[in-house]
């Protein structure tokens, strides 16, 4: 966490709501691009979300195609946050997967919510699903 605070500097304390590819106090956090069609990398996303420490109740967005939800309870404070993870086409077999979390409470997450998406996205990309 420290080496984080270091690197993303003191954005965390006046921003509590991230998203991948938009957020301009996180110009370094980008959506992830992949060689996928959209229902497989959501249900890689869907697969990786499952495994993320501190990770419940996720579930799809009935409104949205390919949209789920998740809440991230924080380690140290017990915080609840919100994380929404979309996958839409992006070109023809390839597949953006983006990114939102935001903080419930609070002006700032002290980086929580980069972190979040940082370690999400290097999960996904090393994810190997199970053999059958």
């Amino acid at each position: 966490m420290l080496l984080l605070f270091a690197i993303l500097g003191c954005r965390g304390l006046t921003v509590n709501d991230v998203t991948s590819g938009t957020s301009p106090d996180y110009p370094e956090l980008k959506s992830l691009y992949v060689d996928a069609p959209p229902q497989l990398a959501y249900e890689r996303a869907m697969a990786v979300a499952s495994t993320m420490p501190g990770w419940s109740g996720c579930e799809d967005d009935p409104d949205v195609l390919n949209k789920l939800h998740c809440e991230a309870t924080t380690p140290t404070m017990g915080f609840v946050d919100d994380v929404w993870i979309r996958v839409g086409q992006y070109g023809p077999t390839i597949s953006r997967v983006e990114m939102r979390s935001a903080s419930r409470t609070g002006k700032g997450d002290m980086g929580a919510n980069a972190e979040r998406i940082l370690a999400f996205q290097a999960a996904y990309m090393a994810y190997e699903p199970p053999e059958d």
